[in-house]
């Protein structure tokens, strides 16, 4: 049987030559629209295409969290029948960093909690979402969990046919009109600031209007935002310093550039932000 120096034949083809001890969660891409709640379901299949009901007591919960701050979110899951679903308010999901990673924890009845899936966090405009079709651990007989829509809802009022994502919410300062603003720690807007570090993986929108401290004010998240009062050239437009609005790349002492919109008239912009880049 000696082969070589080792004194041993080599393992057959068909032998695996890796030894895992312990769970390994399954990958979860979480995608949140900082404008709009977060409302996802996914019904749990044995096999694929013939649902069945989640074990009697079982919990879940998505917990969120971002390296290098002190942010930390659970999302505990609803589980009736077959449907584990969440539906998180706009308010919770816009303070969630864009640097955040995402666990899905699940706890069978007598069973210890482990966590099934995990992955980055995206942020952007379109409907959010979990992932795709993926296999259920602790289940035997192939079952899978698959995204699954809501029920139809009651139909909303006429639109202005408009495409501008715009929330509302309450002013943490007196803020000025058409200024840059994040979401503090208590969830009311303040001004925005690229010399913070802090807001670096933050949601920032442009406020449409002056508002006072703890009165309503309407912020511009994505879409077209036109104020007479502008002179851009067209081009990028940066974040400055207290929610200032700049087409000058940002340099030090500024903590990171963040280009929030465009301009393509003089007093026109497009709202649609991209990734921070740290200096």
């Amino acid at each position: 049987m000696r082969e070589g120096t080792s004194g041993f034949a080599p393992l057959p083809p068909t032998v695996p030559t890796m030894l895992t001890l312990g769970s390994v969660a399954g990958r979860l891409r979480l995608v949140l629209d900082p404008a709009s709640d977060f409302v996802r379901r996914v019904e749990l299949q044995q096999p694929a295409g013939a649902p069945v009901p989640w074990p009697s007591g079982t919990s879940a919960w998505l917990r969120i969290s971002a390296n290098g701050t002190t942010f930390y979110a659970n999302w505990p899951a609803t589980i009736s029948g077959s449907i584990m679903s969440w539906h998180v308010p706009a308010a919770d999901v816009a303070k969630v960093p864009l640097t955040s990673w995402a666990e899905l924890w699940v706890q069978y009845p007598d069973t210890s909690a482990f966590v099934w899936l995990r992955g980055p966090v995206e942020s952007g405009c379109e409907p959010g979402g979990v992932g795709g079709i993926v296999a259920v651990p602790g289940i035997s007989g192939g079952a899978v969990a698959v995204p699954v829509p809501g029920p139809v809802g009651p139909a909303g009022p006429p639109g202005s046919g408009g495409s501008a994502v715009v929330v509302t919410g309450i002013a943490g300062v007196a803020l000025s009109g058409h200024r840059a603003v994040v979401r503090g720690s208590d969830g009311r807007f303040v001004p925005a600031d690229n010399t913070n570090p802090k807001h670096l993986g933050l949601p920032i929108g442009i406020t449409t209007g002056a508002a006072t401290p703890g009165s309503d004010v309407q912020v511009c998240m994505f879409g077209e935002m036109t104020e007479p009062s502008w002179s851009w050239a067209p081009g990028p437009i940066f974040l400055g310093a207290t929610g200032a609005l700049t087409q000058s790349v940002p340099t030090g002492p500024a903590a990171f550039v963040a280009q929030l919109a465009a301009a393509t008239a003089s007093s026109t912009v497009f709202v649609d932000r991209s990734p921070s880049i740290a200096l």
